[in-house]
C-alpha cells in the first residue's frame, strides 16, 4: 500500500498567459490572434513514497463549442515535453509553450498527453499506472472542465486550467497495485481569479504552534467535504510554517475547510461565506481547536470511495470525556450495505472496507456509546470511454425557490452504462437557475431556480455533452 503524507485533493495548474487585460463581454474573432502564453504549476503529490509524476503534454486546444463531438478545435500550445509535476509546487510554473488563437468564447479545453512517455515512478523504480487510455492510439486526449466561457478578447488573456494530481491518481483503485487515472481538469480565465491565504496554528500541546500538511479545501457550496470533493472549487496546504495559499479562484463567495485529516484529534474549522475578488487575496487563518471541544468524541478518517475489488482503510479516533485520546479503544463497525461495501470484522481504530458492487454504503464506527459515520462511493470499472451523456429528466418547469434533482447517464458506444466518471454541470444563464450541488462522480445535480425564464441544464463529460430544459415560472 502507498503511505500517504495527508489525504487532500492536490492541484496542477496550466496557465494559458495572452498578454492583455480580460474583459466579460463577448468578442468577435478577428484576424489578429492573440498570442497565448502556456505554464504548468503543481502542488505536491500526496503519496511520499513518490518521486516524480512525469507528464508528457503534446498540445493544448480549445473550442467554441460545447459539445465537441465535431472536432472544433484550435491549437494553443504544442510543447510536446515531458514535465515533472512534482517539481512544480507553491505557485512554481513551468512554460509549455506559445502559440495563436482567435479572439473569441472557448466552451472547451483539451490537453493531450502521450501514455507511453509519461510515468509515475518511486525510488525503487516506476510503478505501474493504468491511464483508461482508449483512443486507439498514445496520445490521450484530457478535456477540462469549463465552468463559464473562456473569454480570449483582441487583445489578449489569461486562462489557468487546474489539474487536480491528488483526486486523478488513485492508488489500487480496484485491488491491483497501480495508480488508476481519472482525470480532473477545470479551466478559468486567470483575470477573473483571485486567492484565498492565512496561517493554520493549534494550541493543542500549549502554545500556539504552525500546523503543516493542513488541507484547505474551498467548495462552491455545502457539505464542503475534502475526500468526497463533491462541492470543490479549489484546493491547497499549509507548508511547514503553517501558511497555505490556494491561488486560482473565480470571484465570489465560497465555503473553506480546513483541517488536518491525519490528525483526529483536532477538529475542522469550517468558514462560510468567504468573499474573493478579482485579483485580490483574501486572509483566512484559523486555528484548529481540539476535536470534541475537549469533551468526548468519536471521528472517522480515511478515503470515501474505491472501486469494485480494491480495499481501504478508515481510522477511528475516541476521546475519553476530558478530550484526551483513548488508547487502543474497543470500536464495533458496521455497513448499512455489505453487499456494495463490506468492513472487516475487527473490533479496533482501524478496518478495511472492500468494494464489492457499485454504489454507495455507510460505514459507522460506535464506541462507549458514541458513533460517527463516513458514506463510501464504490465506483464499477473504468470501462470505455464516453460516447454519449443523457440528462434526466430531459426537461422540468419549476417554481422560483425550489431545488430539484437531475441526474446524467452516461454511456459507451456498445451502450454501457458507465460509472466512476467525473461529470460537470452548468447553467446557460445563470439568472434563470443556478447550480446548487454537484457531485462530481456521482452523476447527480441539485438545481435552484432564480427567476422567470427558460434555460438549459448542461451535463459534460470526456467532451460528450447532454442537456435537459428548464423553465422557470
Amino acid at each position: 500500500m502507498m503511505s500517504r503524507r495527508v489525504a487532500m485533493p492536490l492541484v496542477a495548474a496550466v496557465l494559458l498567459a495572452a498578454g492583455g487585460c480580460y474583459q466579460d463581454d463577448s468578442v468577435t474573432t478577428v484576424n489578429r490572434k492573440p498570442v497565448a502564453r502556456v505554464l504548468l504549476t503543481d502542488a505536491p503529490f500526496p503519496y511520499d513514497s513518490v518521486s516524480s509524476v512525469n507528464l508528457h503534454v503534446v498540445r493544448i486546444e480549445a473550442s467554441a463549442q460545447m459539445d465537441t463531438v465535431g472536432g472544433d478545435w484550435v491549437v494553443v500550445a504544442e510543447p510536446r515535453h515531458t514535465f515533472d509535476l512534482l517539481q512544480l509546487q507553491q505557485g512554481t510554473t513551468a512554460l509549455l509553450g506559445e502559440g495563436q488563437i482567435p479572439a473569441g468564447q472557448y466552451h472547451a479545453i483539451r490537453m493531450t498527453v502521450d501514455t507511453s512517455l509519461s510515468s509515475v515512478q518511486s525510488p525503487a523504480g516506476q510503478i505501474p499506472v493504468n491511464w483508461n487510455n482508449y483512443s486507439g492510439s498514445n496520445e490521450m486526449p484530457l478535456y477540462a472542465s469549463v465552468d463559464y466561457p473562456v473569454n480570449v478578447a483582441n487583445d489578449g488573456a489569461e486562462i489557468v486550467i487546474d489539474f487536480d494530481v491528488g483526486r486523478s491518481f488513485r492508488w489500487a483503485l480496484y485491488g491491483t497495485r497501480e495508480f488508476t487515472l481519472f482525470p480532473w481538469l477545470r479551466a478559468i480565465s486567470t483575470a477573473a481569479t483571485g486567492a484565498i491565504a492565512g496561517t493554520v496554528t493549534s494550541d493543542y500541546n500549549g502554545p500556539v504552534e504552525p500546523v503543516p500538511n493542513a488541507s484547505v479545501t474551498v467548495c462552491a457550496g455545502n457539505p464542503c467535504d475534502s475526500q468526497s470533493s463533491a462541492n470543490v472549487a479549489a484546493s491547497g496546504r499549509s507548508d511547514n510554517m503553517g501558511h497555505y495559499k490556494v491561488a486560482f479562484v473565480r470571484a465570489g463567495a465560497y465555503t473553506v475547510r480546513i483541517e488536518r485529516a491525519d490528525h483526529p484529534w483536532l477538529d475542522p474549522v469550517v468558514t462560510p461565506a468567504v468573499a474573493v475578488t478579482n485579483n485580490g487575496t483574501t486572509n483566512l487563518s484559523v486555528a484548529l481547536p481540539r476535536a470534541g471541544s475537549g469533551g468526548a468524541y468519536i471521528r472517522i478518517s480515511g478515503p470515501a470511495s474505491v472501486g469494485v475489488g480494491g480495499t481501504i482503510f478508515l481510522t477511528v479516533a475516541v476521546g475519553d470525556p476530558s478530550g484526551h485520546p483513548v488508547v487502543n479503544p474497543v470500536v464495533m463497525w458496521t455497513s448499512d450495505n455489505p453487499a456494495i461495501a463490506e468492513v472487516s470484522s475487527r473490533t479496533d481504530s482501524v478496518t478495511s472496507v472492500t468494494g464489492r458492487q457499485a454504489g454507495l454504503a455507510t460505514i459507522t464506527a460506535t464506541s462507549g456509546g458514541l458513533s460517527d459515520a463516513i458514506t463510501i462511493q464504490v465506483l464499477g470499472s473504468p470501462g470505455a470511454p464516453v460516447a454519449s451523456v443523457t440528462v434526466q429528466p430531459p426537461s422540468a418547469t419549476l417554481a422560483v425557490g425550489d431545488s430539484v434533482y437531475f441526474s446524467a447517464e452516461l454511456r459507451d458506444a456498445g451502450g454501457t452504462v458507465l460509472s466512476g466518471r467525473p461529470v460537470s454541470w452548468f447553467s446557460t444563464d445563470s439568472s434563470v437557475f443556478v447550480i446548487q450541488f454537484q457531485g462530481g462522480t456521482n452523476p447527480i445535480a441539485i438545481v435552484r431556480p432564480r427567476g422567470v425564464g427558460s434555460a438549459l441544464l448542461r451535463a459534460t463529460s470526456e467532451g460528450k455533452t447532454g442537456q435537459a430544459t428548464i423553465t422557470v415560472h
